[in-house]
């Protein structure tokens, strides 16, 4: 996958401890940042979706109305 450049601004703390941290684990900076956005995109990802689980369900219909209207065909009406 291609990549692009990308700058923004941090905290001088927090890219002093990705500094040290990419030196531990012997990874380059932009590889811990593109895990790190990757992980909290996903994460986002995840919980819109459980958002969407927790409303409920988005017709109000008996297990016996949905059965039936699964079972009639639409064109011979």
């Amino acid at each position: 996958m291609s990549k692009i450049k990308v700058g923004t601004q941090i905290e001088e703390e927090i890219y002093q401890q990705l500094k040290l941290t990419a030196a531990r684990e012997r990874r380059p900076v932009g590889e811990l940042v593109q895990d790190a956005v990757t992980f909290y995109l996903r994460r986002q990802r995840k919980s819109g979706l459980a958002r969407l689980l927790e409303r409920g369900p988005a017709f109000a219909v008996t297990d016996e109305q949905f059965k039936e209207s699964m079972e009639s065909d639409f064109y011979d009406q």
